[in-house]
């Protein structure tokens, strides 16, 4: 009776094992920032440069705290990286934190990598870059929120009405090291100058053959002779 009963228990549903995965996969997401796969290709590693004031290098503190500094330092190398088409990431290669941006539209760097660190990055005719916020905007104008640093070098929110693309507090320059050009062994060799050959010699004149002297004979003498029958 009891083998019985053990073979006629009910096996786990599909819903509870949908719910585990998707528990799974939510403290996943929360694991920080080994949820996004590092072997992404297309990393820039470089800094971002903004004109605004005296100009400043956006960086990312270890504290979480997000500001600009003008002379370049190890907390402005960034590392941007693609998330889907037009959208991407920002970390801050020496703090290992992500750029982010609340929902009051206050930048700070977080340690996990969340959809608050999406940013959508567009290229201007000035060869300068603007990051605005892929989840958060303005509710009732729906005016996208954007990077932005003042004149002193402080992060400005999102939602500042200054905060805007045409303004150059959002004009960011991408400073990213480019590859070292592969160096090729070669030599080079000049050609020789060489000394012009000297003229050919002037062909030997044609001189007449010297003639063999003849020797001269008097005159020739005959002696006729008769014969008589």
């Amino acid at each position: 009776g009891g083998a019985q009963a053990g073979r006629s228990a009910p096996a786990p549903s599909s819903s509870s094992s949908s719910s585990t995965s998707s528990s799974s996969s939510s403290s996943s997401w929360a694991a920080g920032p080994s949820r996004f796969p590092r072997s992404r290709p297309g990393r820039r590693r470089g800094r971002l440069y903004c004109r605004v004031g005296i100009g400043f290098h956006l960086q990312l503190h270890p504290d979480g705290r997000v500001d600009g500094a003008h002379d370049a330092s190890p907390l402005s190398i960034l590392e941007i990286f693609a998330v889907s088409q037009g959208i991407v990431g920002i970390r801050g290669v020496f703090s290992n934190k992500f750029l982010a941006m609340s929902k009051k539209g206050k930048l700070h760097a977080s340690a996990h990598f969340t959809s608050e660190c999406q940013f959508r990055e567009r290229f201007q005719e000035n060869s300068y870059n603007t990051y605005a916020s892929a989840v958060h905007r303005g509710r009732r104008s729906g005016r996208e929120w954007y990077v932005a640093l003042n004149k002193r070098g402080k992060a400005k929110r999102g939602c500042s009405p200054r905060a805007r693309p045409q303004h150059v507090s959002t004009h960011f320059l991408p400073r990213f090291r480019q590859p070292p050009p592969p160096q090729l062994a070669f030599t080079v060799t000049r050609p020789e100058k060489k000394p012009p050959p000297p003229p050919p010699p002037p062909p030997p004149k044609k001189t007449a053959a010297a003639t063999p002297p003849r020797h001269s004979h008097g005159p020739v003498k005959y002696r006729l002779k008769f014969r008589f029958g």
